[in-house]
């Protein structure tokens, strides 16, 4: 069931997800600027492909992050972990599969 206790692995996790997200609200760009005035760095992180495919997973935009969630819960030996993120998994999954096949754009091709 795992133990409560601090986790250097996802203190790593929790810091690659939120570095992100403050940098671009520090720098967050003005109402009607242009994205060529974005932060090159930030609008590439900023730009999820959802329905694409990376190293043959499709939809690899909303799968990677819930099996990264799914991992880090069997690596800390968290059942509950493993439970949330199965629950995750079904809108954050599911839901790009849907809205993808509405587009034409499905994971798949």
């Amino acid at each position: 069931m795992g133990h409560l206790g601090f986790s250097y692995t996802g203190l790593i996790f929790l810091l690659l997800l939120f570095i992100p997200n403050l940098l671009w609200a520090r720098h967050m760009p003005k109402e009607g600027d242009a994205p060529e005035k974005e932060n090159r760095i930030l609008r590439i992180l900023e730009r999820d492909d959802f329905y694409g495919r990376f190293l043959g997973i499709p939809y690899a935009g909303a799968v990677l992050p819930v099996l990264a969630f799914f991992l880090l819960g069997v690596y800390g030996k968290v059942v509950w972990m493993g439970l949330s993120a199965a629950i995750l998994g079904i809108g954050h999954i599911g839901i790009p599969i849907q809205h993808g096949k509405a587009l034409g754009k499905g994971g798949d091709a």
